[in-house]
């Protein structure tokens, strides 16, 4: 029987082994993974940037706010007609122009920065069409993964584009906090740039089959029209937009916002404590994507995706009952590695499930309808704390409220049947 077993999962490990190196051969996918995560880097090492430079060198901490959602709320608006243009042109041919003007964009930024005129009014517009700009480069770089790849490889090759964009994400911050400690301001945006021009050169080689390529047929009205109601007919779809949207609110919010208020009100820690809790947060999600990457998930995937919701709405109420530092970092690890997985299966699910020539419209939809929220979820914390509820309390609600929701999904919605 143990031998069995070992030769079972010899073979499993050859298989796998075998598939990431197709994956690694299938030259358009390397190019669209490395642009993706350049991509990432840029956007990361630019918000840092953006932050750091309005605090250091403007001295308005008041107006970091303001900037943040100038920045990422146009983002969320715009990827639904960055969506819609996803499925009338060239795909990699919108991350090409996207990749490029941005980096046009940052080279202004250096020239106003050394003629000492950017200011917060400048800063606000180039943060506003940085966020557009990259609105248009996500639905066009998620809804050309399935166009590329077989459906047997997409939850593996989504896992290896997230793994990246996690490490991206997080690396952004600690590129800009070294480059600052040894250069400047200058130095940093032009390493910004010169992420964009990679991503730029990476979008240029991505052969695109040429029945994959989308016709420019009806106005952008009139295709995103066609979008929301081929969304809203199909119950799937609503469902996973209903789920995301439960994660997004209930979720996001008390957890970004409540990790440092959990480090300052309830553990009493110093800053590092909070970067110990951050950190956890993102190396469980990069650890979930190298899992969920092995795995390949592609039985009972609704049951799973279900099941790990509840599960994370339970370790969200036990957050905020914490007493010490390690029982964060354990909880959050946790929570990482459950949201990661969720994560990756849905995109993989929806795209399996979507139409080829709906895929823009559909991953715009996604995307937006799940960021969108956050800005909405911090209004919902910020007034439950104006409240006098404490963050304990709020994380206990929010977990209660994640694991009812989708223990009811999981007795009654044809969720699970459909993505089985």
């Amino acid at each position: 029987m143990s031998r069995d077993l070992s030769r079972d999962q010899a073979l499993i490990e050859t298989k796998n082994d075998v598939v990431s190196s197709s994956l690694l051969k299938n030259r358009a996918f390397v190019f669209l993974w490395l642009s993706s995560t350049t991509s990432f880097l840029a956007l990361s090492t630019y918000l840092f940037a953006e932050q750091w430079y309005i605090i250091t060198v403007l001295n308005k901490e008041s107006a970091l706010g303001i900037v943040m959602m100038v920045t990422m709320i146009p983002r969320v608006i715009f990827m639904t007609i960055g969506g819609v243009w996803a499925d009338r042109y060239k795909r990699s041919q919108i991350m090409l122009v996207s990749s490029l003007v941005r980096c046009i964009l940052v080279v202004v930024m250096i020239f106003f920065l050394k003629m000492s005129i950017l200011e917060l009014w400048p800063l606000i517009c180039f943060a506003l069409l940085f966020g557009v700009l990259d609105a248009f480069f996500s639905p066009a770089n998620t809804s050309l993964l399935p166009a590329l790849v077989t459906k047997d490889v997409l939850t593996r090759s989504n896992s290896f584009i997230q793994s990246s964009n996690q490490i991206a994400m997080f690396s952004g911050p600690m590129i800009g906090g070294w480059v600052l400690t040894v250069g400047s301001f200058t130095l940093l945006f032009s390493i910004i740039a010169i992420f964009l021009t990679m991503t730029f050169i990476f979008s240029f080689l991505i052969k695109e089959n040429v029945n994959t390529i989308p016709q420019k047929k009806g106005s952008t009205k009139e295709k995103l029209r066609e979008g929301l109601t081929y969304v809203w007919k199909m119950p799937f779809l609503k469902n996973m937009l209903f789920i995301l949207v439960i994660i997004n609110f209930f979720f996001f919010g008390p957890l970004l916002m409540g990790i440092p208020l959990i480090v300052d009100k309830v553990i009493h820690g110093v800053a590092l404590d909070l970067s110990f809790l951050q950190s956890s947060y993102q190396g469980g999600m990069l650890v979930g994507a190298i899992i969920v990457g092995i795995l390949n998930l592609r039985k009972k995937r609704g049951l799973i995706i279900l099941v790990m919701i509840t599960f994370l709405g339970i370790l969200l109420s036990l957050l905020g009952q914490i007493g010490f530092l390690w029982q964060g970092i354990v909880l959050l690890s946790m929570m990482g590695v459950l949201s990661s997985i969720i994560n990756v299966s849905l995109i993989s699910t929806i795209q399996e499930q979507s139409d080829e020539e709906k895929m823009g419209r559909v991953m715009s939809l996604i995307n937006a309808s799940s960021n969108g929220l956050v800005p909405l979820s911090y209004a919902f914390v910020s007034l439950a704390l104006v409240l006098n509820l404490t963050i304990s309390n709020i994380m206990l609600l929010c977990g209660i409220l994640i694991v009812v929701i989708s223990v009811i999904f999981t007795l009654y919605s044809k969720v699970i049947k459909e993505v089985n």
